[in-house]
């Protein structure tokens, strides 16, 4: 009971991104530790996918990640944020270890950490063309799911 509460406060501490508002943003460094607005990315329909080195069920959603990147293209965005890294260095051993074809920033950050509430990852953030966040994904997600969410932010469904 301790434990839910504790849970609960936290969550109501941080709160979180919500859906049919516009996707926060901030400056986060890049894998070349270059201060970037990862909003300039968000130009289309966009996943944001919060995860860390050490998180076994992050890294089997990567491959889901890569076969959507394959499938769309260009058409959709992805971007990864490593919320343990404060420079480049996980972000490039992240980068590295999984072959990741889409970019990835520097997570660490309180304020990008309080304002989509991230408590704990995975964490997938799916938003439109227009920067409006669609649904928020707060755990594991299989193939199928990520694929309708996909569709969801490309105005398909």
């Amino acid at each position: 009971m301790k434990l839910l509460l504790i849970l609960l406060l936290t969550t109501i501490c941080f709160g979180s991104v919500k859906v049919g508002e516009k996707a926060p943003t901030f400056p986060l460094l890049d894998e070349n530790d270059r201060r970037v607005d990862f909003g300039k990315f968000i130009d289309r329909p966009t996943i944001i996918y919060f995860t860390h080195n050490s998180c076994h069920y992050c890294t089997q959603i990567i491959a889901f990640l890569k076969r959507v990147h394959k499938r769309y293209g260009e058409r959709v965005r992805i971007l990864t944020i490593n919320v343990m890294a404060k420079d480049s260095r996980l972000v490039k051993a992240y980068k590295r270890a999984f072959d990741l074809p889409f970019p990835m920033f520097a997570g660490n950050d309180p304020k990008l950490l309080k304002a989509y509430g991230i408590n704990f990852v995975p964490v997938i953030v799916f938003i439109d063309g227009k920067g409006i966040v669609r649904k928020v994904v707060e755990h594991y997600i299989l193939e199928e799911e990520l694929e309708r969410s996909v569709r969801l932010i490309m105005g398909a469904e």
